[in-house]
């Protein structure tokens, strides 16, 4: 009889689980100290270990011969676990057994002891579907069960289970696999069953199980099959009608470089060959993703695989990737209203300006340099400057202070100052011009008043006129007014 790879190559031992490490080494030192709990909750996504570890926990708990807190998997009571014809191992589909009647046949039965062997293990599956009324009726066996009584709740949805179950659990939670342990597992199972690979179409497998050891397994299973003992990327397109990574990131080049014409032949091409375009979106996303972490992190290595696709588009600016993300996004959500194809056509159309996105700072380098207005003004600050910062360091403080404190003007590349006639001497404004030649000097003559004078000393004459005459006024005034006394 044929027994599927997920059956067929489950782990029997903790040392053939992949990727659980935290869990394997909390059992395995209960078990060796002696400090196994009486219940523990094991939550974490679908096919990442959860009931097969469980299951490894009884047989290590039952062994007759445990070696190092592993069990033996020769002897009667590990072969029958195995099998599934050892009574003192209970499974339990919550998902299906959910009410309180059910539950207290539990109760009920868990008072008897151990049949066969040392202890008694319920493994309780999808827990979190159980009814409020079961978990009510569970708490007082799973705070004080009889001796040798070990229950253990496997869980996908870790929040749904009532904080007084977890607060009389170990919790152990269980972490999606990463792609690389996926297929070093699928690698194994290949030269076993003696399966031809392409290890890029392991690699797809390994992304398309979303981190599940089991969802990878049993699709490795099915493709080997189609294949007739190959597994291969054309297989796998044919298959589920999924496009290879290769050409999802073909797809993603045509939209970077806004060629629109190839991008719509190539979206309406893998349409008309049955292929999914949500899983498409799905796929295209990723890469987006990932080339975006790539760009921001100073570190990628730590936190994703980088490959030369990556590295090659290192140079693509960030804020064009974020316009094709966000134009990506929108695809999924134009195709409730309409057909899927016609989502992806429209959000083509709509990269044809990502290939002129360019940097903030190199937008305004850019300006800088091509704005002719910006460039006159630049370069008659340079020549404004340029001057001052010369005549600096050669004149005087105080000829420099006047030269800076006059009015100039810029025609070409001459500089004109504008001076009073005594504030610089012939000889003042030659030694400048001989230290910068394009320096002009335009005089402008005092004005003199009517005496010949200049203004402000007339300006002087006058007030000082004044004060005598409101003088002689006022000696005036006290005169009479003393003859009139």
């Amino acid at each position: 009889m044929y027994i599927p790879f997920a059956r067929k190559y489950r782990p029997r031992k903790f040392s053939e689980v992949v990727g659980q490490d935290v869990a394997v080494r909390v059992l395995k030192n209960a078990i060796k100290l002696n400090k196994v709990s009486h219940a523990y909750l094991f939550a974490g996504p679908r096919g990442t270990g959860k009931t097969t570890i469980a299951r490894i926990l009884t047989k290590a708990l039952n062994c007759l011969q445990p070696v190092d807190g592993e069990p033996c998997g020769v002897c009667e009571n590990c072969l029958a676990i195995d099998k599934g014809s050892f009574p003192d191992l209970i499974e339990i589909d919550a998902a299906s057994n959910r009410g309180i009647d059910d539950i207290r046949a539990i109760r009920d039965a868990v008072s008897y002891t151990p049949i066969k062997g040392k202890y008694k293990v319920y493994i309780l599956d999808e827990a979190h579907m159980l009814t409020k009324e079961a978990f009510n009726a569970l708490l007082k066996t799973l705070e004080e069960p009889p001796p040798k009584t070990v229950f253990v709740l496997c869980t996908t949805e870790y929040e749904k289970i009532m904080p007084t179950i977890l607060s009389r659990c170990q919790r152990l939670i269980f972490s999606k696999l990463r792609e690389d342990q996926i297929v070093e597992n699928l690698k194994k199972i290949c030269q076993a069953e003696g399966i031809q690979y392409e290890e890029e179409a392991l690699y797809m497998i390994a992304k398309l199980s979303d981190g599940g050891m089991r969802d990878a397994v049993s699709l490795l299973d099915q493709l080997s099959t189609y294949g007739e003992g190959k597994v291969e990327v054309e297989l796998i397109e044919e298959f589920l009608g999924i496009p290879s990574q290769e050409r999802v990131r073909d797809f993603m080049l045509l939209l970077l470089e806004s060629q629109v014409d190839s991008a719509l032949n190539f979206i309406r091409d893998i349409s008309q060959k049955g292929f999914n375009l949500s899983r498409l979106c799905d796929l295209l996303q990723e890469e987006i993703r990932t080339l975006l972490l790539y760009r921001s992190l100073r570190e990628p290595e730590k936190v994703m695989q980088v490959e030369d696709f990556h590295r090659k588009l290192s140079q693509v600016p960030i804020n064009a990737l974020l316009y094709l993300e966000k134009v990506v996004n929108t695809i999924k959500l134009d195709a409730r209203s309409r057909d899927f194809l016609k989502a992806f056509e429209l959000a083509i159309i709509k990269t044809q300006i990502v290939k002129d996105i360019v940097p903030i700072s190199d937008l305004i380098k850019y300006s800088l340099s091509s704005n002719p207005r910006i460039n006159q003004a630049e370069e008659k600050r340079e020549e404004v400057v340029n001057p001052f910062k010369v005549l600096e360091s050669k004149l005087d403080k105080l000829t420099f202070e006047i030269l800076k404190r006059s009015k100039y003007e810029i025609k070409g590349d001459v500089i004109t100052f504008y001076i009073r006639e005594k504030d610089l001497s012939a000889e003042d404004m030659n030694r400048i011009k001989a230290i910068y030649p394009k320096v002009e000097f335009s005089v402008e003559a005092e004005e003199k008043g009517a005496e010949g004078l200049p203004p402000f000393v007339e300006k002087v004459k006058d007030m000082f006129s004044a004060k005598i005459i409101s003088h002689e006024q006022r000696d005036k005034g006290k005169g009479s007014s003393g003859k009139g006394t």
